[in-house]
């Protein structure tokens, strides 16, 4: 079995090489992600961000059908995207051509469901719901996701929808009704709060009078950044006025936060996929933070823990190293899961250029920061901070594959020295598909011969 992680859209180009490897494959991925068209449902209905757990399913689809309904997206012009979205609740759009009679009003009944919340949602002069190019795959997950109280439950009927094969698993890294996002603390000592301010900069800058905090070693302090201008004692007031005003107990599982950290209520709809801006520093670490800007400890969920335990080959997949993998090595429960796995391979496949978050890092850095991320997962306990015990670079990654004329610079002896096998690939920015594929299949049919 092929465990992998990562979200975002390098690994789907990657998903018919892992299948033609192993006959069972899982897909961990993150559920941070708040930017483009998720953005809006998280601002208007609350809940986890499933824009990488619809790609990789589209992904998969094998019906090319189903693969462009569930991949459609409404135009970018607001006012023409409500009239196609109420054409498609009502079944008479020509994106419903060609799907049968019986899964078309199945898929039509959760639509119709999400567009009621939505109504319910709406007041008149408010920021209401903007339908510009939001993704049908979405707003499905969404409404299946609210009808039967359960993300796993959407995922799985999306699945067996599409006619994905049982031995292929979708699995977000938390089961969860809620909305999780992450921040990150840079090197210089501020802070980007949002998957989606990280990892690409929005096309037109917006300030906000705000603040933000960080935790060092379990301590809440006030941290200075870009964004921020108000002091750390306003921020204590704020949450007070809220907390003491507001019922918290009435709040149901799917209820939208009574306050949300300023930076969070930005826009994300608009944002540029050019990430060959760096940030201003390097990320030194990344966490998870509550609506109110603080450091919380989410628990991966057991499903995911259990395809890391029954894997023969774990993959942390090409993709982006701060937005897309540490969200998932950061839980808690993955570290230990990962660290025992003595038997079978641990492998980092290296991207062949620098994004945004990862300028001028070398390949040992990637490793380094995996180890860090997974070390930080396992000294959790209890939303603590606490000693844990030492481990090595090779507990966690065992290969590293790269591109032999990639950008980001390999030291192959290096990497032996921490008990690492660096495997070159055939390839530039991208790996030769062939070849990598030959050389994953080896080292993972040897794990399979050998148990």
């Amino acid at each position: 079995m092929f465990t992998v992680i990562s979200g975002g859209t390098s690994t789907n180009e990657l998903v018919n090489l892992f299948e033609s490897i192993s006959k069972s494959v899982s897909y961990i991925l993150p559920i941070s992600d708040n930017g483009g068209s998720t953005s809006e449902l998280i601002r208007v209905i609350g809940g986890p961000a499933i824009g990488d757990v619809r790609s990789r399913i589209t992904r998969l689809i094998p019906n090319s059908v189903y693969k462009h309904f569930f991949s459609y997206r409404l135009p970018e012009e607001e006012q023409q995207a409500e009239i196609e979205w109420n054409e498609i609740v009502s079944g008479t759009h020509q994106v419903w051509k060609n799907i049968e009679l019986p899964i078309k009003e199945l898929i039509r009944s959760f639509l119709i469901h999400i567009h009621m919340e939505l109504l319910k949602k709406s007041r008149p002069g408010a920021r209401n719901f903007n339908f510009a190019k939001a993704s049908i795959g979405n707003m499905f997950l969404s409404g299946a996701r609210l009808f039967v109280g359960s993300l796993d439950s959407a995922i799985e009927l999306m699945l067996r929808i599409c006619n994905i094969p049982q031995n292929t698993s979708i699995l977000p890294c938390l089961s969860t009704n809620f909305t999780y996002h992450i921040s990150a603390v840079l090197e210089d000592g501020s802070i980007i709060t949002g998957q989606s301010q990280i990892s690409h900069p929005i096309s037109k800058t917006v300030k906000d009078q705000n603040f933000e905090i960080s935790s060092t070693n379990g301590q809440n302090t006030p941290t200075p950044s870009s964004h921020t201008a108000s002091s750390f004692n306003d921020y204590q007031m704020i949450r007070k006025l809220l907390i003491d005003n507001h019922e918290r107990d009435n709040e149901n599982e799917f209820a939208v936060p009574v306050y949300t950290h300023p930076e969070l209520t930005k826009s994300q709809l608009h944002f540029t996929k050019d990430d060959s801006i760096p940030l201003p520093s390097p990320i030194r670490r990344v966490f998870y933070i509550s609506p109110y800007g603080e450091e919380v400890f989410p628990v991966a969920q057991s499903r995911v823990i259990n395809a890391v335990d029954s894997a023969e080959t774990v993959v942390y997949s090409i993709g982006s190293l701060f937005t897309s993998i540490i969200p998932v090595l950061i839980l808690q429960g993955m570290g230990q899961a990962i660290l025992s796995k003595k038997r079978g391979n641990k492998v980092l496949l290296l991207n062949g250029s620098y994004d945004r978050e990862t300028f001028t890092m070398t390949a040992l850095d990637f490793v380094k920061h995996i180890h860090e991320a997974l070390d930080y997962s396992m000294s959790l306990q209890n939303g603590k901070l606490s000693k844990t015990k030492r481990t090595k670079y090779r507990d966690f990654i065992t290969h590293v594959f790269y591109p032999e004329q990639g950008e980001i610079l390999v030291d192959a002896d290096e990497l032996a020295q921490h008990g690492i096998k660096g495997v070159p690939v055939k390839g530039q920015s991208t790996y030769d598909l062939d070849d990598l594929e030959m050389k994953l299949s080896i080292i993972h049919n040897k794990v399979l011969f050998t148990n």
